[in-house]
């Protein structure tokens, strides 16, 4: 008998270990989302394009990028994804992303291309997100306060606004 309860009281730790944990789910996705970083980009887009709730993935399929964009709260990506001591934030900064807005940005891109079958370039997405930056904070300095902040004269949204930037990337 006391073998028997023991047992049972080790497989319940077990299994709980394992819903706690998201193991169990035969999707492969854990369970909260946010419970811990993916290490890379890829990673974190496929999770979301696998694992977000339905309507999230719906609208990665039918929904423009930039619809999929203005959509997000701040459970997607998750902010523990983005907090500085994750693996996820030291890898968007080794790529040159420097905002957590901006990585916020690059992993819903990531996940909208990766839904499509759509090539992703995370280093050119890095590079004209600092022109665009950089393009802002020039704007800002050059306005009289009170003025009107003109937007760049590109985006980062698409691969041609990513070429139109192309000449102000870091070097």
């Amino acid at each position: 008998m006391k073998w028997t309860a023991g047992g049972v009281t080790i497989l319940a730790l077990l299994a709980a270990w394992i819903w706690w944990s998201g193991a169990a789910d035969p999707s492969g996705c854990p369970r909260p989302l946010g419970r811990s970083a993916p290490p890379t980009i890829d990673d974190a887009s496929q999770l979301i394009a696998a694992c977000s709730p339905e309507e999230v993935r719906v609208r990665l399929r039918s929904a423009s990028l930039p619809d999929v964009v203005d959509y997000r709260g701040p459970e997607l990506p998750p902010s523990a994804w983005l907090a500085p001591q994750s693996p996820l934030y030291r890898h968007l900064t080794g790529l040159g992303f420097e905002y957590p807005d901006d990585m916020s940005f690059a992993v819903l891109s990531a996940a909208w291309h990766r839904t499509r079958g759509l090539p992703f370039d995370a280093r050119a997405l890095a590079a004209c997100l600092q022109a665009w930056n950089r393009k802002m904070r020039l704007w800002i300095e050059s306005v009289p306060p009170g003025s009107q902040i003109p937007a760049p004269e590109f985006t980062c949204a698409s691969a041609e606004e990513i070429e139109k930037g192309r000449p102000l990337w870091p070097r």
